[in-house]
């Protein structure tokens, strides 16, 4: 549930997507204090007589009509150290890649751009919209770089180059089910850790939906958050997580996701995933239903602590209404979590030392981090107490509810919210340490070459991928069409490749 995922993490400021690193042991302290400050531009204008203006295009969830305040304030700050502003672009998710890529294209000025490994990091890359870092970050972004650690940089790195600066957050996750404790204790209803399938829940969505009409069984845009598949490939291609094997298949091949899709269509087809989720782009529909707490089970990635049920709960219009959660499937560094939120400098940026510079700050001055994240104090946020600080966002505000927190730098920096743990960051950090890493975990597929056939097949994947992981058609009948029609378009040949590239990854190029 990506953009689910998105919003509600964004409004609690809780969000974590996971750092980039394949290397738990090398990680090293996230809430170190700064360490040897960057080169310090003090105040000589890199762009002559007048302060370079960095255009950061910020991936948001809506454009917040408090952007130039915020901009204001953060330009008090970096103008004087780094002889710069920022002007902040704000890009929703539907109009993110026609807007950037074609700016990028048109050789229009962009400094600032998100990426992840789920987001078009690799297609980026081939297409030569971003800059190799590893330079600059060396010399302008030094103490970020120390804050991130060598796993995270080179976890983050194409055949040993650097394309993105990872957001330092928990690095590992583990997926499951958000349920409804309120409704579940209300029915005397239990749960069992041995559960991995939808299908253990049946005989309690079966009492919901007896009992509790206004109340969605399953609430699902589509991704079953649940089910142990690894990949950052492209057309589906993935690893079996539950068995670590170093094997791609693409997805519909391993059995047990099959056989769980056919539970899909049978939950359907008896009502439990109701009709209102065909439109999986309607975010509105999920996110109300998160909002007014009238859905028992759902599927997503979990946080430590319980992180993610309660970023959920604080979306919740009665707070009375309690949600918990349920792991199917433990904590694992791969690929596609590692490289979940970064930040690229586009090769159409007019100063990527000075840009460089200001990402540094992102990472290593909670005053900038904070001002992104929470906005301005006693306008956006009341702080509700000290040691550890704790804010509170204001009513009506329009910046909180717009960013996606998990993008902005150094994440430990961010103030703790009045609703979340005190061990947030510890949890987080313990992420890093000790947890058991994918065989796969550091690759990733060079797609230059396949880009026709992968936009093909896309196309032909987006089409049937709704009705079959909704339940709105035969599974089995959808996966054969959709198997003729990509294998029409290349697939074969573009699964092979990849296959050949991972066995000589594994074998000696990792």
């Amino acid at each position: 549930m990506k953009k689910l995922f998105a919003l509600c993490m964004v409004t609690l400021i809780l969000l974590s997507a996971v750092s980039c690193t394949s290397d738990s042991k090398k990680t090293s302290d996230p809430s170190t204090a700064n360490p040897t400050a960057a080169p310090d531009s003090s105040a000589q204008f890199p762009n002559g007589n007048e302060p370079y203006v960095i255009e950061y295009y910020m991936l948001a969830n809506s454009a917040s009509y408090e952007a130039d305040n915020i901009m204001n304030e953060i330009n008090k700050i970096i103008l004087p150290k780094i002889g710069a502003t920022v002007n902040i672009t704000m890009i929703t998710w539907d109009d993110w890649f026609a807007k950037v890529n074609g700016d990028i294209r048109a050789g229009e000025k962009v400094d600032i751009v998100f990426t992840a490994d789920w987001y078009q990091y690799m297609d980026s890359i081939a297409s030569g919209y971003f800059l190799p870092l590893n330079d600059l970050m060396d010399t302008y972004g030094a103490p970020a770089k120390a804050l991130l650690g060598e796993t995270f940089i080179n976890g983050c790195q194409v055949g040993g180059i650097l394309y993105g600066v990872p957001t330092n957050k928990e690095l590992a996750v583990n997926g499951g089910f958000i349920y409804n404790k309120t409704l579940l204790d209300k029915y005397g209803l239990k749960v069992d850790t041995n559960w991995k399938s939808l299908r253990d829940w049946e005989p309690l969505l079966k009492v919901i939906m007896e009992n509790e009409p206004d109340v969605v069984p399953v609430l699902s845009d589509g991704y079953w958050d649940h089910m142990n598949i690894v990949t950052n490939l492209p057309c589906e291609l993935a690893f079996d997580g539950n068995t670590n094997a170093a094997v791609i298949e693409w997805r519909y091949d391993y059995p047990w996701y099959m056989e769980e899709l056919r539970v899909i269509r049978d939950f359907a087809n008896k009502g439990y995933i109701p009709d209102g989720a065909v439109s999986s782009k309607d975010l509105d529909w999920v996110v109300n239903h998160v909002a007014q707490g009238n859905f028992f089970l759902l599927t997503d990635a979990l946080k430590p602590g319980k992180g993610k049920s309660t970023e959920y709960m604080a979306l919740l219009v009665d707070p009375d209404i309690k949600y918990d959660e349920f792991e199917t499937y433990p904590l694992m560094v791969n690929t596609r979590h590692s490289g979940g939120s970064m930040l690229a400098i586009p090769v159409t940026s007019q100063n990527p030392a000075v840009v460089m510079q200001f990402i540094n700050e992102m990472h290593t001055n909670p005053d900038i981090t904070n001002l992104l994240a929470w906005g301005v104090e006693n306008r956006q946020y009341t702080v509700v107490s000290e040691n550890p600080k704790r804010v509170k966002p204001m009513e009506n505000d329009s910046w909180i509810p717009a960013v996606l927190v998990w993008t902005l730098g150094n994440q430990f920096n961010v103030y703790l919210s009045d609703i979340e743990p005190e061990d947030k960051y510890p949890l987080m950090a313990a992420t890093k340490v000790g947890v058991p890493e994918h065989i796969a975990n550091g690759f990733r597929f060079d797609v230059s070459g396949f880009q026709d056939e992968i936009t093909a097949i896309n196309n032909i994947h987006d089409e049937y991928r709704i009705p079959i992981r909704l339940g709105l058609i035969d599974p089995d009948e959808g996966v054969a069409a959709m198997r003729a029609e990509i294998e029409a378009a290349g697939f074969s040949r573009l699964k092979a490749a990849v296959v050949a590239d991972f066995e000589k990854w594994l074998t000696g190029s990792r």
